[in-house]
């Protein structure tokens, strides 16, 4: 069974937005990354997510992204899950919440953030080891 820690190997450390940047800098910095969110950290603590959604509220209400703090408009109630959650466990808490992204937390630290992609690309290569499994089975019974 797939954990949280395994999607985790390897990866470098974890983006992070900081509560009292400008909306403006929060979405420059996710698209200068090609990222669609990231976790909100105050002194290295988790205080909230801020993606995309959240910046374009910003416009859509009219508030200068110049003056408005991510702090202002990021997620508080955040889903989180531990280096030791299953895969599975995970996708179905994604799911549950509508959101699309996950950051890994253990001890009050911040370790990463995955995605609903990061999961999904995670069940598909676990798919596709089963087929060449059976792939391989199958031309040795013929033998």
């Amino acid at each position: 069974m797939l954990l949280v820690r395994d999607l985790l190997r390897g990866r470098p450390a974890p983006l992070l937005l900081a509560s009292e940047w400008s909306v403006r800098d929060a979405a420059r910095f996710l698209r200068d990354r090609g990222i669609g969110g990231a976790p909100v950290a105050e002194r290295g603590r988790l205080v909230g997510f801020c993606g995309e959604r959240d910046l374009v509220a910003v416009l859509a209400d009219g508030r200068d992204p110049l003056l408005t703090r991510v702090a202002d408009v990021m997620t508080r109630e955040v889903i989180t899950c531990s280096p030791e959650d299953t895969i599975a466990d995970c996708e179905a808490r994604l799911l549950r919440r509508r959101c699309r992204h996950l950051p890994v937390v253990d001890g009050g630290r911040i370790l990463g953030c995955l995605s609903l992609r990061d999961f999904l690309q995670s069940d598909l290569r676990e798919r596709e080891a089963e087929v060449e499994q059976l792939a391989a089975y199958i031309r040795g019974a013929g033998a």
